[in-house]
């Protein structure tokens, strides 16, 4: 195996360990076992793991469920397909993976059930297995300890079937959410450089929207450019891409991407790769024409001073958004600030000044806490006045030290002439070299 991935392994099992010990720790009266789920694959997407299963085990595997005692053998539950698996889809893991995962066992959640995949709903007989397990652990009035937040509908769903099928359980469940969301806030060295590299693809993608935004041209050629690079990258994308011109770019989640691109407009620019499942999440908006007209240049270099100083301001103890505390809240004081340049922000500015960002691109965290090092986090300010067709943001990736932030993005230009400057420099389509070098060489 190689030892990348050997390390990550034994990672992942150090993450289970320190689960137990927050959960030992927070329960110290309880005792029983912890449940984790897999994703489910969707036919009309690649799968894609759910990241509290993915942050534990990293296994691949779509419906799987991982039990594991706080004292006991653990297991790693499988649908009991009725055809073989593998003449369908790649196998996903072996013994000397599962080995370096110190995942015990492996056990077929029930009865046969049809087909090479399965959905999220089940019968009683295609769970039997682990309802045994479950209905045991009730009669033994221990309690099982699941996440219910911060995980996909379809285990959410799952969730739900076993309270169903299992009396008492429910009522024998804890939310483990905000213990795995402590865990998760924190980055190893080996997940700073996911997102680091999750940053460099986006880099790359915004320098190859750069080189194609011009007039006469659409949104989803844009879109098709960023896109081409997460794929060339071994990348997918984090979100949908936003590619928003003229009163799209006032349209904050603007997905169509279908419209021409009005000559003297600007164009917010809002994508992340995901790379590794790691995230990133970068803005800019570019002027079609090349260059900001002084009117843009004003509403544009405001949007990028607010940025700059909530990013000065940005260190453990401020808080991303809690009104108890406005002097030390970066939202409150973004918002301060933008008022005091003469916007209605109410009305110009409704979204907050940033989020989490890790496995999932609004990752899990608490808000009302204040921020500690080693949090990723985005700073993301924005004006959007719609009757003059003109929105302006600005977004970074940062990553909060000991004394302040350290942005992770700045590799892509964001100063009004250095974005002129970058536009001019960039070229998609007659100097494709650049965007040849592929997911192992960034």
């Amino acid at each position: 195996m190689d030892v990348m991935l050997l390390n990550e392994a034994g990672e992942r099992v150090e993450r289970r360990k320190a689960l137990v010990d927050l959960i030992q720790s927070t329960h110290p009266d309880k005792t029983g076992a912890f449940l984790l789920c897999a994703g489910y694959e969707r036919e009309r997407e690649q799968f894609y793991q759910d990241s509290t299963f993915h942050y534990f085990l990293g296994l691949q595997e779509a419906a799987a469920m991982f039990y594991q005692p706080l004292q006991g053998t653990n297991s790693l539950f499988l649908p009991n397909y009725a055809i073989d698996r593998t003449a369908w889809l790649p196998v996903t893991f072996d013994e000397e993976s599962l080995a370096s995962l110190a995942i015990e066992q492996v056990e077929l959640l029930g009865k046969p059930i049809m087909g090479y995949s399965t959905g999220p709903f089940y019968t009683p007989a295609s769970l039997e297995t682990l309802i045994e397990r479950l209905t045991q652990l009730c009669q033994d009035e221990q309690f099982l300890f699941a996440p219910l937040q911060d995980i996909s509908t379809e285990c959410l769903l799952v969730m739900r079937q076993l309270f169903e099928y299992v009396p008492g359980l429910k009522e024998q469940t804890i939310d483990i959410s905000p213990l795995i969301a402590q865990l998760r806030r924190t980055k190893s060295q080996a997940e700073l450089e996911y997102l680091y590299n999750a940053a460099e693809i986006t880099a790359m993608a915004h320098q190859a929207a750069a080189g194609v935004i011009k007039s006469g041209v659409y949104e989803a050629d844009v879109q098709a450019a960023i896109e081409y690079i997460y794929t060339e990258s071994g990348a997918r994308p984090a979100f949908a891409s936003i590619v928003g011109s003229g009163v799209n770019s006032t349209i904050l989640h603007y997905v169509d991407n279908n419209a021409k691109l009005p000559d003297k407009g600007l164009v917010v620019v809002d994508i992340g790769a995901s790379a590794h499942h790691y995230c990133s999440d970068v803005t800019r908006t570019y002027p079609v024409s090349g260059k900001f007209s002084e009117a843009q240049k004003k509403v544009y270099q405001d949007v990028l001073d607010c940025q700059t100083y909530i990013a000065q301001l940005a260190a453990p103890g401020m808080f991303l958004c809690n009104k108890k505390h406005p002097d030390k809240c970066l939202n409150t004081l973004a918002h301060d600030f933008l008022k005091q340049r003469g916007y209605e922000v109410e009305k110009v500015f409704p979204h907050g000044v940033g989020h989490f960002v890790g496995l999932d691109v609004h990752d899990v965290g608490d808000y009302n806490e204040p921020l500690a090092v080693g949090d990723i986090i985005t700073i993301e300010p924005g004006i959007y006045l719609k009757d003059k067709e003109l929105g302006v943001r600005i977004e970074d990736v940062y990553w909060i030290v000991k004394d302040g932030a350290i942005c992770l993005t700045e590799e892509v230009p964001k100063k009004a002439s250095e974005v002129e400057r970058f536009m001019q420099d960039a070229c998609f389509t007659d100097n494709n070299d650049f965007y040849k070098t592929g997911p192992n060489e960034h």
